[in-house]
């Protein structure tokens, strides 16, 4: 298959995300790899971090950009229930039919609808917040610039405030079969459509090797890079994950009567079925590591 771009013209990195279809399946989703990316990284508020603002025994304020249905959000406020830590704590999106409603959230979280690339930030939020967390932009970042979503972040930031960043290789993916009798041909294609969608597009996510670099040229002091290897007992895990927005790709792709590429819809949709197959006979896809960065923005 030389050409496995075809489907790249009708994707939009700005809109498609917050496409209104994908509403509670998407949050389900979101539910699972918040789940799996806690059993990778281990915790919620980078430990050093954690101690750090706990020193002070004020009330912290926690920023989420991008928080979908909150779970994060809502998993912190157990957490620091739990460790006596009185924290006020703000999610922000821009498609708000994720948010879990007001009724049954804890009463330190409060969910928003925001444009976090939206400028200016909404001068009540400027400088107040001890963390920023951020989590799985890949699909938001254009040209592998940072410098938008790191202004955002510096902006809500108190001098001495906290930015936590977890991310994966979204244009990296390894398959995997049980055994040599059990084909992977069919997820092997999947890879290979969508990472030459990718490249098609110009989309590049080297930058998530070196974040950390990525933080310090921001001017955020004190980086570190923390990076933690997937479990090999989640990989079905992280596979049905990506199975679930892998389903919904298929009106990107032209119809056999439109088709002027390699993958048609209707190729898409008999290729995801037999990869699908493969992964109930044990055939697993994931990417390895998340990589966490962490920063303090200056005194």
């Amino acid at each position: 298959m030389s050409d496995v771009s075809s489907h790249v013209e009708k994707y939009d990195q700005s809109s498609y995300w917050v496409a209104p279809a994908r509403n509670f399946r998407s949050s389900a989703r979101l539910h699972l790899q918040h789940s799996l990316t806690q059993n990778t990284v281990g915790y919620l508020l980078d430990p050093v971090i954690e101690k750090s603002l706990a020193a002070s025994n004020e009330t912290l304020k926690v920023a989420d950009l991008a928080c979908g249905n909150g779970i994060w959000l809502t998993e912190l406020h157990s957490h620091f229930t739990k460790s006596k830590i009185s924290a006020e704590l703000d999610g922000f999106d821009i498609n708000p039919t994720y948010f879990t409603g007001k009724a049954f959230l804890p009463e330190s979280v409060s969910l928003r609808e925001l444009d976090v690339f939206a400028k200016p930030p909404p001068t009540e939020l400027i400088g107040i917040y001890d963390v920023v967390h951020i989590r799985a932009f890949n699909s938001l970042i254009h040209n592998s610039d940072l410098r938008p979503i790191l202004t955002v972040a510096s902006e809500l930031l108190k001098p001495g405030g906290f930015i936590q960043w977890e991310e994966n290789r979204g244009d990296r993916f390894t398959v995997e079969s049980p055994s040599p009798e059990i084909s992977k041909a069919a997820c092997t294609t999947i890879v290979q459509v969508l990472q030459g969608g990718l490249q098609a597009k110009g989309i590049k996510h080297d930058w998530v090797d070196a974040l950390g670099t990525e933080l310090t040229n921001f001017g955020f002091q004190n980086t570190r890079m923390l990076p933690k290897d997937k479990r090999k007992q989640d990989y079905k895990g992280w596979t049905e994950d990506y199975l679930m927005v892998w389903e919904e790709l298929a009106p990107l792709f032209p119809t056999q009567s439109e088709q002027s590429g390699p993958v048609s819809r209707e190729m898409w949709v008999d290729l995801f079925s037999k990869g699908v197959k493969e992964t109930e006979q044990g055939v697993v896809i994931h990417q390895g590591r998340i990589i966490t960065a962490v920063g303090q923005k200056p005194q």
